[in-house]
């Protein structure tokens, strides 16, 4: 039986499934640098996000189980989750999220809402 037409699981779809930790992200990162000219798919497709997910889980990759309860089924939009997420981090006011805080605000700020 051929294989041709069958595509290998992405880190997104492994770690829906479970059978991948938010950590294994670096190793795909890391073969997707190492494969040259062999893939041609973009890092996000790669990883299997869309370009708004690799965003916000470039800002702070804690983000991650965000961005999964936004892809379940019935679950709220990204930006009501992400806006959500960074007012948590707020009210935290733990200094070494400020990074995060600065990028995510400036995020939201552009798509119309106001975190604070």
């Amino acid at each position: 039986m051929s294989e041709v037409g069958i595509k290998p699981k992405t880190f997104f779809d492994l770690f829906l499934e479970g059978e991948a930790t938010a950590d294994a992200a670096d190793d795909f990162i890391d073969r997707w640098h190492d494969s040259g000219d062999e893939e041609r798919r973009p890092l996000t497709k790669y990883l299997g996000m869309t370009d708004e997910e690799y965003e916000l889980w470039m800002m702070d990759r804690r983000m991650l189980p965000e961005i999964v309860s936004a892809r379940r089924p019935g679950g709220l939009p990204l930006i009501t989750l992400a806006t959500e997420y960074m007012r948590r981090m707020l009210a935290a006011n733990d200094p070494i999220d400020r990074t995060a805080l600065f990028s995510l605000g400036h995020w939201l700020r552009a798509r119309g809402v106001d975190p604070a």
